[in-house]
């Protein structure tokens, strides 16, 4: 079985497929498939991006690839934008972060879309304006909802934990759904989760280690609720302040509730699309 990854812009993916690859999976990207389509046709990559752009058949092409190569490979990851919707029988990763930390990665790292930025925010309304022509994109080519939670099996947040540690959920998570299959899981950091209704003063989950080769994930599963921007646990969190006390990184998110007047705002809007189906 194989494992495909996407995600918000910004959220890391190639990092976390390096250290995947480290455990032994092979890594296919959609940039790999674009350079041996590019090698075929004897055009360098911009030379075939600028023909992508009149002609619709060279995404088919790369769409077939992907769909060909699901079907002979395993034990490998695809790292691209749509390759849950095109490699068959795969273990759907969605990465999430929130679009702060998403535009200080971008501005800050060494990609040349950095380059276009004049500082963070004006980075954050970018990504922001990039991922809703992308939507639009997906569902006028393919009829598709990028943002629908139910296209994943896995959603796991990576605003807060290292690439390490996301990869290690994600493998854990992949042999369980290979044994036990079970419908769209959503994992949250403990540190983007405030505690005991969003108290002010309340203590959050900076005690979070770094993660070792154990259980990053805290037991059974919690509910979330939004108040002032902010997502917090609703009911009795002992249970999940003792999990951050031990170094557990994530927690299974089993609803999220949160009033249309805040999604409205757009505050942590990240979250916004997939909150329909928790």
């Amino acid at each position: 079985m194989n494992i495909t990854i996407t995600g918000n812009l910004g959220s890391g993916k190639s990092s976390v497929c390096k250290e995947l690859e480290k455990s032994g999976f092979t890594i296919i990207s959609a940039g790999d498939i674009f350079r041996q389509i590019a090698a075929e046709k004897g055009m360098t990559v911009i030379e075939l991006n600028e023909a992508a752009k009149k002609d619709r058949s060279i995404d088919d092409m790369l769409d077939q690839r992907s769909t060909e190569l699901g079907k002979t490979m395993d034990h490998t990851v695809f790292d691209s934008r749509l390759a849950w919707h095109f490699v068959q029988h795969s273990f759907k990763v969605f990465l999430l972060v929130d679009t702060k930390e998403a535009a200080r990665r971008v501005f800050t790292g060494n990609s040349r879309s950095a380059e276009t930025y004049q500082d963070i925010k004006e980075a954050q309304a970018g990504l922001e304006e990039r991922a809703k022509l992308e939507q639009e994109r997906f569902k006028n080519l393919y009829g598709i909802d990028y943002y629908d939670a139910c296209n994943y099996d896995l959603i796991i947040e990576s605003t807060a934990a290292s690439p390490q540690q996301i990869a290690q959920e994600i493998r854990r998570n992949f042999e369980l759904y290979q044994t036990q299959p079970f419908s769209t899981k959503v994992e949250m950091n403990l540190k983007s989760l405030r505690f005991s209704d969003c108290q002010e003063g309340h203590p959050q989950a900076e005690c979070i280690q770094k993660g070792q080769e154990q259980t990053l994930c805290a037991d059974g599963s919690f509910c979330a609720g939004q108040k002032k921007g902010v997502f917090c646990l609703c009911g009795d969190v002992s249970k999940a302040e003792a999990a951050a006390a031990s170094g557990k990184v994530f927690a299974v998110l089993e609803r999220l509730e949160m009033g249309q007047s805040e999604a409205d705002e757009g505050k942590l809007r990240y979250m916004i699309d997939f909150a329909k189906v928790l």
